[in-house]
């Protein structure tokens, strides 16, 4: 018989396989419901959006309707990570599944975080094109019914420059962002995305207050970053290097969070 000790801290391939299928049977009509759910709500959206001007409506306002429910959903989807935790007696029953830390941490990242960024905008394709060949049958004036999805990226990429780290910037931005509401839900029991938004606002003013600080203590509000310095040319690279370093430190968080629960 396994150690428990040894179950909490090896990661298994076998029980992590287990644990999916596991969940996968028990909220397989919450996750059909959700899926049809999303598709209605988008394509009742993009229909109510085009109405206004079928003429004006272009692959360009595709990609910000996407964009714009990418990071709403994506938002809130990734703080209802952990859902067990919401309460105490399922918090138990999820901490005492025989599964190690690592195996939860992994499908909990996987199915909030990594699945969403991947096929969220794959789903919404497809309901985007479904939805303008309906519309376009009805309203045959409606004719930049096709949404490219590739054609969508490479605008957003080629909008950036040819700096790698600012695309690489604009990749991680959202992982950033889902990786806070991540760890927000690990942490937070009750109330997770109003708490982890609030704890967010209260850094972020806390940070603006420094510098504020800073800036009149060192009476640099005249300083202009020198020509060729990483800050004038390439401001978005430190926002890419530090995004990366803090999502890693917010995973790293979440993880012995978990942990420290399950002890």
């Amino acid at each position: 018989m396994n150690d428990p000790m040894e179950t909490n801290n090896i990661f298994s391939f076998k029980r992590f396989i287990l644990l999916c299928k596991q969940s996968l049977i028990i909220n397989k009509k919450l996750i059909g419901i959700s899926l049809a759910g999303f598709s209605g709500f988008v394509f009742l959206l993009l229909y109510l959006f085009q109405k206004k001007s079928f003429q004006s409506w272009d692959n360009a306002s595709y990609t910000r309707m996407l964009l714009y429910l990418f990071f709403t959903i994506g938002t809130i989807y990734s703080s209802l990570s952990f859902p067990a935790f919401r309460m105490k007696e399922k918090s138990i029953t999820y901490l005492m599944l025989p599964a190690s830390i690592s195996e939860k941490f992994t499908f909990e990242l996987l199915i909030r975080v990594v699945m969403f960024i991947l096929l969220m905008p794959v789903l919404y394709w497809a309901v985007a094109n479904i939805e303008g060949t309906i519309v376009h049958h009805f309203k045959p004036e409606f004719q930049n019914y096709k949404f490219s999805l590739i054609d969508g990226w490479s605008k957003i990429l080629h909008d950036t420059g040819d700096f790698k780290l600012r695309k690489i910037f604009f990749i991680q931005y959202p992982l950033f962002i889902f990786t806070v509401m991540f760890a927000g839900a690990c942490h937070f029991s009750k109330s997770p995305l109003l708490k982890t938004l609030f704890t967010i606002s209260i850094i972020m003013v806390g940070y603006a207050v420094l510098i504020y600080i800073l800036t009149k203590g060192f009476n640099v509000r005249g300083y202009i970053a020198r020509e060729g310095s990483v800050f004038f040319d390439e401001p978005l690279t430190v926002y890419a290097i530090s995004s990366i370093v803090a999502s890693l430190c917010l995973l790293a968080v979440t993880f012995f969070k978990l942990k420290e629960k399950e002890a």
